[in-house]
């Protein structure tokens, strides 16, 4: 089996599949008229069960020669998919570590309240190095 023709049933698949389960998957296998697809959880296999005979209906429409969908768990993802979320972060301004005093000023001891004093103690030396 080719690796093109693996990644156009994966392509097909995706086409089927709601928004949450695409890209949690890849075609693995085909032997005979069983496909093997490995999946990176076994919680992502079993939203996937619930889609199988629709997915099988959906290949044959497609001409592929399916009748049977296998499930393989493995737990590395696929690195391609493992996508870095861009950080956006900016620095704090007078006007942003005023509103935390003020915040600050208005909470209980507790855990927050601690953050809170440190994010403000942080900042604040930042700001104020020369």
């Amino acid at each position: 089996m080719t690796a093109q023709r693996l990644l156009a049933i994966e392509q097909s698949l995706n086409l089927t599949l709601p928004k949450t389960l695409k890209h949690g998957f890849a075609v693995s296998d085909i032997s005979g008229k069983v496909l093997t697809l490995t999946v990176y959880s076994t919680a992502f296999a079993s939203k996937l069960r619930q889609f199988q005979s629709r997915l099988v209906t959906h290949l044959q429409s497609e001409g592929w020669p399916i009748e049977e969908i296998k499930l393989r768990v493995s737990v590395q993802p696929r690195a391609q998919h493992v996508t870095p979320m861009p950080k956006e972060a900016r620095t704090l301004d007078e006007t942003d570590l005023d509103h935390f005093e003020t915040l600050a000023k208005g909470l209980r001891p507790g855990p927050l309240a601690d953050s809170v004093q440190k994010l403000l103690a942080r900042h604040r030396r930042v700001a104020t190095k020369p």
